[in-house]
């Protein structure tokens, strides 16, 4: 009898080798023939999945991006309605914060994954971005008195953008370095600095968003 082959289990089997490879050679490292030499394959049998280094790339960020965003909504799931709304936001951020070795390995990949998009413009990467960007849009529309329900895709209050805005370049602020100088930016100091971050975030529900000021001054009559 023929052997059954799980092919999403090898698929599987090769981002773990990509993911090792980045940790141990950096982005550059990770080419098909190093990836196959870590993963014990020959050349061709990852040729058999990929064909392409483009496409293990692709795949792997795609993957690594499924396992975080997987990982958050089951976190969610399960502590939704026990934390209080600003613990369960930064518990959340925490996991895209390099705070242990699996997430140190993750941001690795995501450095990686930044690094072979600037060399080919990998679609992956835009679609990881974006995920990122909606959950930083949702956090804050909850976080500044909105109701609990999807983002609204038009006449957003342009202050949720400009804070969801403001919190992603702080959480990838503070992901680098809790990274590269974990001595000053250690475990605990990362989540005491999150957590007044996120205290910041005002309650903009109940106040309408300013007037348009972007007439120049002078304009009108007079």
């Amino acid at each position: 009898m023929p052997k059954v082959v799980d092919h999403e289990q090898r698929r599987r089997e090769i981002v773990d080798a990509v993911l090792r490879v980045v940790v141990r050679d950096g982005a550059a490292g990770a080419s098909v023939r190093t990836v196959a030499a870590e993963a014990g394959w020959s050349t061709g049998a990852v040729r058999h999945y990929f064909a392409t280094q483009r496409e293990l790339r692709e795949f792997a960020a795609r993957t690594v991006t499924e396992r975080v965003g997987t990982r958050i909504r089951a976190y969610i799931a399960e502590h939704e309605f026990v934390l209080p709304l600003p613990e369960l936001a930064a518990r959340i951020l925490e996991h895209l914060i390099p705070l242990d070795d699996q997430r140190r390995e993750e941001y690795q990949l995501w450095l990686a994954i930044g690094e072979w998009s600037r060399q080919n413009d990998l679609e992956e990467s835009a679609r990881m971005w974006a995920e990122q960007r909606d959950m930083y849009l949702q956090i804050v529309y909850r976080l500044s008195g909105y109701p609990n329900e999807p983002v609204p895709a038009e006449n957003l209050d342009p202050r949720v953008a400009a804070w969801a805005e403001y919190l992603h370049v702080f959480v990838d602020g503070l992901a680098a370095q809790a990274m590269f100088v974990p001595d000053d930016m250690p475990p605990e100091r990362v989540r005491t600095v999150l957590r007044a971050f996120l205290a910041e975030v005002p309650s903009l529900a109940d106040e309408p968003p300013p007037a348009d000021r972007s007439r120049p001054v002078g304009d009108g009559a007079g």
